[in-house]
């Protein structure tokens, strides 16, 4: 692939991902209210639903991490756009002919977590593809972060204010019209490559369709075997600590996220505007995040990184408990929760996936995505379910406790894996 081909692949790439990320958070964010102030679901159908969104990150997440790697990182990441649209239609129509309810809700949440899984693998497998420079990697995936939280400073708030405004499928028509963007973008990276290839500008470049070939040595069974994201992560043992760091504080994150919009909407009566401007405020402090990020993975160790951001996750994770416990401070409190989760959350994110994308040969990184996310969401489901249950049959404060109790737990676990490896490194030296 010839320069100028090359300098034009990130750019439709940013331009697909924040257009995704508008509208998945315009989408998710109006479901959020609707089925709370509208459906009037209680804790326990929150958590539900929380789970049904999340259950392929279980089930299906290393099939469709194998299915990349197979078919190829834009191609399948063009197939999940196309599903996202299509939900997003069928959403809008439901809104507006008063056919959503419980039901209808929970099918479309199901389905889109699947377009979900698949988008997310598909956009960090597709990321060693769109830089010649392994260096740059760290800076490519910070931009692609960068850009997402750009679409999110907007789009949550605006979801918020339209919905106060009492227009439902407003933003849900908008949602529509920026996953057609993102699918026509996403259609044009497929466009370039298809031409460069053809046109045997560089031959280097993968043979396959989106994705590089293993090399000519590596046995067969492992280039096809599915599982091969498994072993990989297993070996590298910066990569297993990190991801398992961020499944334990998924769990905690889930048990909050199932009980966060009652404690906003009801039980501290916050207002949706102010919701929606939640998102907004998170989405601010991850872009401040995105931009420094880099600079931060140069400077320090990834474990370095995962420590520090642990133990500060720790102290975030009990704010809603304290905005509960302190009602008139509400405002304040759920503000600063969600710019120093979104901060920490950000970095380390950030940080895992440069590392991640910089260490896995990228014929694997599908699959080796694929493995992470299992781990990483695999429990959020049962979490998520579990957060309502608690709340509805042990109150609201029950949850608030457990999920900082879960991240403290993670941390020091964490802490006391970096110690015992570093102390039989030094007693092997």
């Amino acid at each position: 692939m010839n320069q100028p081909l090359r300098s034009a692949l990130p750019g439709r790439a940013l331009v697909s991902n924040a257009s995704d990320a508008a509208g998945y958070q315009l989408s998710s964010t109006a479901l959020s209210v609707i089925v709370v102030t509208v459906l009037g679901f209680s804790a326990t159908q929150v958590g539900l639903l929380n789970a049904l969104g999340t259950m392929s990150f279980l089930f299906l997440v290393v099939p469709i991490g194998a299915l990349v790697d197979r078919i190829g990182a834009l191609q399948i990441l063009v197939l999940s756009l196309l599903l996202k649209s299509a939900l997003a239609l069928v959403t809008l129509m439901l809104v507006v002919l008063g056919l959503l309810n419980a039901v209808t809700a929970m099918i479309v949440v199901t389905v889109m977590g699947v377009a979900v899984v698949a988008s997310e693998n598909a956009q960090v497998a597709a990321t060693p593809l769109l830089t010649s420079s392994q260096a740059r990697i760290a800076d490519l995936v910070a931009r692609m972060t960068a850009a997402d939280r750009i679409a999110g400073v907007v789009a949550p708030a605006t979801a918020g204010a339209l919905l106060a405004l009492g227009g439902a499928a407003i933003p849900l028509a908008l949602a529509l019209v920026l996953f057609a963007l993102a699918l026509l973008a996403a259609t044009s990276l497929v466009r370039l490559r298809t031409n460069s290839s053809a046109a045997g500008a560089e031959t280097e470049e993968p043979s396959g369709p989106g994705t590089e070939q293993e090399p000519e040595g590596a046995p067969a069974s492992k280039r096809g075997a599915i599982g091969h994201g498994f072993v990989l992560m297993v070996r590298d043992r910066t990569l297993l600590a990190t991801t398992l760091l961020v499944m334990a504080g998924n769990i905690g994150l889930a048990i909050g996220d199932s009980v966060e919009s009652i404690l906003v909407l009801r039980l501290l009566d916050l207002g949706v505007l102010f919701y929606g401007l939640l998102g907004t405020i998170a989405a601010l402090s991850g872009l401040a995040a995105a931009a420094v990020a880099p600079r931060v993975v140069r400077a320090f160790p990834v474990r370095t990184i995962f420590g520090v951001g642990a133990v500060v996750q720790s102290g975030v994770a009990a704010l809603p408990l304290i905005a509960l416990l302190v009602p008139a401070a509400g405002y304040v409190v759920m503000g600063a929760f969600s710019a120093l989760w979104a901060i920490t959350l950000t970095i380390t994110n950030i940080a895992g996936g440069a590392y991640a994308a910089a260490a896995v040969e990228p014929s694997a990184l599908g699959r080796t995505a694929a493995a992470r996310r299992m781990l990483t969401m695999g429990a959020v489901p049962i979490a998520a379910l579990g957060g309502g249950l608690l709340a509805d049959f042990a109150g609201m404060i029950a949850p608030l406790i457990v999920w900082p109790a879960v991240t403290i737990a993670a941390a020091a676990l964490f802490l006391l894996l970096g110690r015992r490896e570093r102390t039989a490194l030094g007693a092997a030296a």
